[in-house]
């Protein structure tokens, strides 16, 4: 059997951060990524880094979160041929475990839990793209 060109290893919550003041709280809310990436050729690997952060329109309260996850890619594919599995498939490999923490943490924290809907994380590639340098 052939060893698949690009592998998820796992993934670990670096920061979450937890504010809320007395605003009244608004269902409205915002939700912005920072990505960033690191190519190592060497060791054939491949962290992305993807910070999160949810705010209400009102800014009662906003939630952060620093996720770092790991892949491995097969080294003789060549990096000019796993664009779409570093800037595309890696964010939306870690994408439901971001959610499924966001959900948790707010739950556990007594807040009604902010359940992100599915979302496609193509439009996350180009700024990722961007923000990613070789190690």
């Amino acid at each position: 059997m052939d060893e698949s060109k690009f592998q998820f290893k796992g993934f670990t919550i670096n920061r979450s951060l937890i504010e809320r003041n007395n605003n009244k709280s608004s269902k409205k809310l915002s939700l912005g990524f920072t990505p960033k990436g690191f190519i190592n050729k060497e060791e054939a690997t491949f962290q992305l880094h993807l910070g999160v952060k949810i705010e209400d329109e009102n800014k009662s309260f906003k939630v952060e979160i620093d996720a770092v996850a790991n892949y491995t890619f097969n080294n003789k594919t060549g990096l000019e041929n796993l664009g779409n599995f570093f800037y595309i498939n890696a964010p939306a490999l870690l994408f439901p475990y971001v959610r499924a923490y966001i959900s948790t943490l707010t739950n556990l924290s007594g807040f009604e839990p902010i359940n992100l809907p599915t979302l496609n994380m193509t439009k996350l590639g180009e700024d990722l793209k961007n923000n990613t340098i070789e190690v």
